[in-house]
């Protein structure tokens, strides 16, 4: 299927329309480590024009915890699911929710550093549902590194846990909680009601977004080039997004 280059006016009136925003690779470039991405000094202000300009109707759904996601946006979205939908805000000074059960994660920390002791360049980042090992810096070793996470899980016999690849990245994670998951939940609140969702997304955890919101009538649109992929959209870059906020 060939992908339609996005135009806003291909959106249709911002009135209708319902915006879930993933951030590494959307809204802002790829870094080697999470903690060394370098957001645009447009982007809170992007971000707050957006919100307004769509009736609150604007929420980001990343593989990062809430926490993480508020320093790289200024805590000016209202609606946000952190790992892939292990935790929520739904509003502006609203808790944190993490709804279902969670992982049984003890030891899971402590297991991954130590298998992966002698490799150079991983990034072991822990979260409360689960954790992201990382290899931008040691691309080679992703392989090794998903037949480790494999190999440790089976050991564990863990039954609530799965992994996740990523774009340089495996998680492992609740399989319960997806990106589509996340859409659907957000969708149920008031300022979402009746609106027609659009999900931008460059990474193959956002498939699951994808479907969601074309399942519910929306629109998939895909940041770059990777392939395939169930969006009918695309932008070629973050910059090419951050235009696109600018005309909220």
């Amino acid at each position: 299927m060939q992908l339609k280059e996005m135009t806003v006016a291909s959106l249709g009136d911002r009135s209708s329309l319902a915006l879930f925003l993933d951030i590494d690779g959307t809204l802002v470039p790829t870094a080697p480590t999470p903690t060394e991405v370098r957001p645009s000094p447009r982007l809170p202000d992007l971000l707050r024009r957006a919100v307004a300009g769509l009736g609150n109707a604007l929420a980001v759904v990343s593989g990062r915890e809430i926490t993480s996601i508020d320093q790289v946006t200024h805590g000016v979205v209202p609606y946000v699911a952190g790992s892939h939908g292990a935790e929520f805000r739904l509003g502006l000074g609203q808790p944190v929710l993490r709804p279902g059960p969670q992982p049984d994660i003890a030891g899971l920390e402590a297991a991954v550093l130590e298998s992966m002791k002698d490799w150079p360049g991983l990034l072991v980042e822990p979260k409360r549902a689960g954790l992201a090992v990382h290899y931008r810096k040691a691309p080679h070793l992703g392989p090794r590194v998903r037949d480790a996470l494999e190999a440790l899980l089976a050991r564990r016999g863990q039954q609530g846990l799965a992994l996740l690849n990523g774009d340089h990245v495996v998680e492992v994670r609740s399989p319960a909680h997806t990106k589509g998951e996340a859409v659907h939940r957000i969708m149920q609140e008031a300022a979402f009601q009746g609106r027609r969702p659009v999900f931008i997304g460059d990474d193959v955890t956002d498939e699951d977004g994808f479907l969601a919101v074309q399942e519910l009538g929306g629109m998939a649109v895909i940041v770059g080039m990777r392939r395939p992929t169930l969006a009918t959209h695309q932008l070629d870059s973050v910059a090419a997004v951050l235009d696109l906020l600018a005309q909220f």
